[in-house]
Order: structure tokens, then C-alpha cells, then sequence
């Protein structure tokens, strides 16, 4: 009698240790129905993002501001280890594979619901055009030679040598960019801190070509300080920019422009006028045949030298395996989150500058 007692017992506490699939099931529906929503409505994620991330975000950076380092990486890195010790354990010890399904589902369940509530939301929101009221302007040769000389004798004034850069000084100035940018730009300033934090596997980063990137679960910047000098101010611009709810990196280029543009410090300006002359070169290459030597012609010889250099200073850490994965996994990424053309939508920041360039800068 006490030993049937017993069994039935052990088996009560069996059956009450099974995972119960359905709330599981029931949670992943309702996320799924969200994201849904807002992907289909721009209204409804732009006024997520202008009203709702706003104290999200000042609440995760007030928090994250307390720690030196960067908990995003951490965060990677705890849920690596999390996974492969989980996997080994399901194969070496046989633990039962619902369990495991249920705890990997129920972990991936809160990292979505936290990215996309935290931040990802930023993906759905309507374009540049559809916030700012700006007219598109024609992607022709005339406009396209227009702008590329424009940006080349203010690229040509603005520059400087960046050694001894303070780069606490150049956060400060590109944040007064960003407060007095607020209305042309449409932020919801100040949206929290903007901290730049050091990556924690910087020499990996390196080697995949990665200059910065945003952390959305605490919503921290991170900057490679493996890059030059005078890309410094714009790269944390751009970082920036994310952090404002800006997810498309053609727009984030476009922000930290306007911002780097915007400043009266030599250093700051130089880097925005500069970093965008890449892209508009790239393109004058492209559709430009006839004027594109004369326009490089027109450049500064320690301009030249400036990107010359940088191309090389990239080149020589990349590893190509490491960064054609980074680069293939990230196009992947952004296709999934509505960027249709992937990684080629930094270079898209020409057609941006066509239409705003005279609204952001003059």
C-alpha cells in the first residue's frame, strides 16, 4: 500500500514537472499578432517610437550608464554558453528533449519580445520621406554632380588634421548637434543617454570590417576604436542616429551627417563631409564616367591620402572569411526586419542627400 502510495506520488511530481506547451504556444501567437501589427502600420510604430521608446530608452541607458563595459556583449555572450551547455546536455546527459525545447522557446520568446518592444520597432516606422514631409528629388546626373561638388569644396574647407582628438569633447558637440537638429530631424530628444561604450571583442569586430554598432536590449553605442581618427565623429553620429529610433543605416548615415554638418568644430565637420564623400564617389563612378576624374581632381591631395588610408588601415585587420559571414548574416538580418536591399542601404544615403541636403545643411 505505502509503496503504490509512493509511486503515484513520484508520478504526480512527473507529470506536474512536464512543460506545458500552451501557454508557450499562446505567448508566441500574441507576439506574433503584434509584430504584425506594427509592421503593417507605420502609424502605429511611429507613435511607439515618439512616445512609448522615449522613457524605455532613457530607463535602459540611465541603467546600462552605470556599467563601464557593455552588457549587450555580455548579454551575446551569456546566451552562447546558455545554448551550447543546454545542447550538451540534451545529448550527453539525454534530458529530455521537450524540456529543452520549452526553455530554448520560452528564452527565444523574451529576447524577440525584448528586442522588437525595446527597440526593433524602429524597422516599421514610415521612411525618411514619410516622416519629414520631404519631397524625393530625381537620382539624375545633373543633381548627382550637383551635390558631389558641393560636398567636395565643403569637404576641401573643412579640412583638418584630427591627431589629438578629445573624443568626450566631439560626443559633446555632436549631442548639441542633435539638440538643435530635433525638429528638422524629428527626434524626441533627449531620448535617454548616448554613452559610448568599448566592445568587448574588438579585435573580432576589427577583423569583420565592424566600425560601431547599437546595443538595443540596454540600449548602449559602441564604438571601434580601431578605426582612424577622423571617422571617430561620424561613426559615433551615425550610432547615434540608432539610438534614436532611426533603423534603416541610410538614414543613420544621413543623421550623422546632418549632425557632423551641423557642428562648429573643425574635427566634427570634417569627418561628416568626408565620410559621405565615399558614397558619392562610389556613385559618380557608377553614372558619372565622364566627370568622375575631374571631380577627384578637385579633392584635396591630404583628402585623398585621408581615405586612401583608411581603406588600407580596414584591409589590413579584415579576415575574409569572418567578414564575408558578418556581411552575409547582417544583409540576412536587415532583409528580415523590412530593409530590402540589405547592406546596400548605407550607400542609399546619396539618394537622401539629394532631397535634404539643402533642408538639413543650408
Amino acid at each position: 500500500m505505502k509503496r503504490s502510495v509512493r509511486k503515484h506520488e513520484e508520478r504526480k511530481k512527473t507529470q506536474g514537472a512536464k512543460p506545458r506547451f500552451l501557454p508557450l504556444l499562446i505567448a508566441t501567437l500574441l507576439l506574433i499578432v503584434l509584430i504584425f501589427l506594427f509592421s503593417r502600420n507605420s502609424r502605429l510604430s511611429e507613435a511607439y517610437i515618439q512616445h512609448l521608446y522615449p522613457p524605455l530608452a532613457t530607463l535602459l541607458s540611465f541603467l546600462s550608464g552605470f556599467f563601464p563595459f557593455s552588457l549587450y556583449d555580455l548579454f551575446i555572450t551569456a546566451t552562447i554558453l546558455w545554448l551550447i551547455v543546454m545542447t550538451a546536455r540534451l545529448i550527453f546527459r539525454k534530458r529530455r528533449w521537450k524540456r529543452y525545447l520549452y526553455s530554448v522557446g520560452w528564452f527565444a520568446l523574451i529576447v524577440i519580445a525584448w528586442f522588437y518592444l525595446g527597440w526593433g520597432i524602429a524597422y516599421f516606422r514610415g521612411d525618411f520621406y514619410d516622416r519629414s514631409g520631404v519631397e524625393k528629388a530625381a537620382f539624375d546626373r545633373e543633381n548627382l554632380k550637383r551635390l558631389t561638388e558641393r560636398c567636395i569644396e565643403q569637404a576641401n574647407q573643412s579640412y583638418t588634421d584630427c591627431i589629438g582628438m578629445d573624443k568626450e569633447a566631439v560626443r559633446l558637440e555632436i549631442e548639441q548637434s542633435y539638440a538643435g537638429l530635433q525638429e528638422p530631424l524629428g527626434l524626441s530628444y533627449p531620448n535617454g543617454k548616448r554613452r559610448v561604450k568599448p566592445m568587448l571583442y574588438e579585435p573580432l569586430y576589427t577583423s569583420m570590417g565592424v566600425s560601431g554598432y547599437f546595443g538595443p536590449f540596454f540600449n548602449e553605442i559602441h564604438v571601434n576604436h580601431y578605426g582612424l581618427t577622423f571617422t571617430y565623429p561620424f561613426t559615433l553620429a551615425h550610432e547615434m542616429a540608432h539610438q534614436f529610433g532611426i533603423a534603416a543605416e541610410s538614414e543613420a548615415n544621413l543623421y550623422g551627417f546632418a549632425a557632423c554638418a551641423h557642428s562648429s568644430h573643425p574635427m566634427v565637420r570634417y569627418s561628416g563631409y568626408v565620410s559621405v564623400l565615399g558614397y558619392l564617389l562610389r556613385d559618380a563612378r557608377r553614372l558619372l564616367p565622364d566627370a568622375y576624374e575631374s571631380l577627384v581632381q578637385s579633392i584635396r591631395p591630404e583628402i585623398i591620402a585621408d581615405l586612401q588610408r583608411n581603406s588600407e588601415h580596414w584591409m589590413a585587420a579584415r579576415n575574409e572569411i569572418l567578414s564575408d559571414t558578418q556581411d552575409k548574416m547582417y544583409d540576412a538580418y536587415l532583409k528580415s526586419n523590412r530593409v530590402s536591399s540589405g547592406r546596400e542601404n548605407y550607400s542609399e544615403v546619396v539618394g537622401l542627400l539629394l532631397s535634404s541636403y539643402n533642408l538639413l545643411v543650408d
